[in-house]
């Protein structure tokens, strides 16, 4: 264990008290922004395979982290003075990174002189015994908030890294949830992951008198802090404290972390494929409209275009809330690149919000056979025509997942592929004869072809199928009263 000196325990300890009289951040050095040397933070007595980090990726709120290798490792600190019967809210952001199924943990207790208090220690772990499973290395809060039981006089707070994770800790919270006369201040919008700057308001019921003051830098204010006046702009990633003061009376402490991530602007969909091979995996807005061509619920991935070109959504996070129909345009999509079996994908972080134009006519590239295995790569995830395609395997029931072979009318092969899971032709006979085929263009690390639904197989020679949308049913509209009306006139 590292030890410290004589002056760094005085100093802790008074900083501990200090705050703690005040009735707010109970946490020493929680933003881990002070450090002893490399390897220990300053005011945690347990710093075990901790490391100081600074590459801005794996920090979360100004310039350090804790970088924590495992092997059943702890990272702790005793917190003094606490007060039974009061509330306090335990709050922490981590990021796992892990090579195997390790994962991390929270470990705390509540405690007195005589020990641990386990019961209330297990409250403490919170769901999942305290588990923080592998989250795919994304910044994540853990949050809980409860009572100190009527024996407890101080916390161990502490959080753990197992086996092969490495866990970067940041921002981390123990807040003592003052219930004084004096109100906290609020802010709007609320602390979060943003996209561009923030103009951040701060309130209390109470206009007249009390005053708030506040820092961004994560220090904790007094009343000889920036006065709050007027809305301020955060335009990158901040961590906001403030504190209301009404004479000598103070209230707790109000933090929100605002994370302002700024995407990478993508005018086109080319624009946005021709990041592919970025290694950097920046973040990008997609700020033309696009159409949507097709979704399912598999993975809540939705295919898009523009006149550049095509690609998949994958949304399997769920993060786009609105719901679109075919046809749709969507405008300002922000997301990452990814691919998964040869095809690239675009994740997005957040929702686009409404429809920006409705019922677009889709109407399909035309591509032959030959062409659309050669030069994949200019139509995938686009919606295609290919013509003259006769099936192999006609009068087979089509079934899920599986590839169908086809023949054009040169002796080319393209090969169908049952992507769509719910489609409606699924269970039904693959059709005879020379067939027109529209569908989505897809890549499993193989070029496949594969139909919507069944409007889109279509007997070679038949009028193109009529676009979905609102526009599309117009223009049916159209032909099939400009066609009654011919009959009735007996030109045929």
């Amino acid at each position: 264990m590292k030890k410290f000196t004589i002056w760094q325990l005085v100093v802790a300890l008074f900083l501990t008290f200090s705050l703690n009289a005040t009735g707010q951040e109970m946490l020493l050095n929680g933003n881990l922004e002070s450090w002893i040397d490399a390897t220990h933070p300053t005011g945690w007595t347990k710093a075990e395979n901790i490391d100081k980090e600074s590459v801005p990726a794996n920090v979360h709120g100004g310039s350090y982290s804790a970088k924590h290798t495992g092997g059943t490792k702890d990272l702790g600190q005793t917190i003094l003075g606490i007060i039974p019967g009061d509330s306090y809210t335990i709050s922490f952001w981590y990021k796992v990174v892990a090579n195997d199924n390790s994962d991390s943990r929270i470990w705390s207790y509540w405690k007195n002189a005589d020990g641990n208090i386990s019961a209330n220690g297990n409250e403490l772990r919170g769901p999942n015994n305290g588990y923080l499973n592998n989250n795919g290395g994304v910044w994540t809060l853990y949050t809980t908030t409860i009572d100190a039981p009527e024996t407890a006089d101080r916390l161990y707070f502490e959080v753990r890294t197992y086996g092969g994770a490495i866990t970067y800790w940041d921002d981390m919270s123990v807040m003592h949830n003052t219930t004084g006369s004096v109100e906290a201040p609020t802010f709007t919008p609320v602390a979060g992951t943003y996209y561009e700057a923030q103009t951040v308001s701060m309130s209390i019921a109470e206009k007249d008198g009390p005053k708030i003051y506040y820092t961004t830098n994560g220090t904790i204010p007094d009343n000889g802090s920036f006065l709050y006046s007027a809305p301020i702009t955060i335009s990158s990633t901040t961590t906001l404290k403030a504190i209301t003061f009404d004479g000598e009376a103070s209230s707790g402490v109000t933090t929100g972390v605002y994370t302002i991530e700024t995407p990478v602007p993508a005018a086109t969909i080319a624009d946005l494929r021709a990041y592919a091979n970025n290694k950097d995996n920046p973040l990008f807005i997609l700020s033309n409209e696009v159409i949507l061509t097709f979704q399912q619920g598999y993975r809540d991935q939705k295919y898009i275009e523009d006149a550049t070109g095509a690609i998949l959504i994958d949304d399997n996070s769920g993060n786009i809330t609105t719901s679109y129909a075919i046809g749709d345009g969507i405008t300002g999509i922000i997301g990452t690149l990814g691919s998964y079996k040869g095809m690239l994908q675009f994740k997005p972080v957040t929702d686009p919000g409404t429809a920006t134009s409705v019922g677009n006519p889709l109407i399909p590239t035309v591509v032959s056979a030959a062409a659309f295995v050669a030069n994949f790569e200019d139509y995938e995830a686009m919606l295609v025509r290919v013509n003259g395609l006769t099936f192999d395997d006609a009068g087979v029931n089509f079934a899920t997942g599986q590839v169908y072979n086809t023949v054009d009318g040169g002796a080319n092969n393209l090969e169908f592929r049952t992507s769509f899971y719910a489609a409606d032709y699924i269970t039904t006979a693959i059709p005879a004869g020379v067939q027109d085929i529209i569908g989505i263009a897809n890549d499993r690390d193989a070029p496949f072809l594969t139909a919507r639904f069944t409007a889109d197989i279509i007997a070679a020679g038949a009028p193109p199928a009529v676009p979905l949308g609102s526009t599309g049913i117009m223009i049916a509209g159209f032909l099939i009263a400009g066609i009654i009306i011919v009959r009735k006139g007996k030109l045929f």
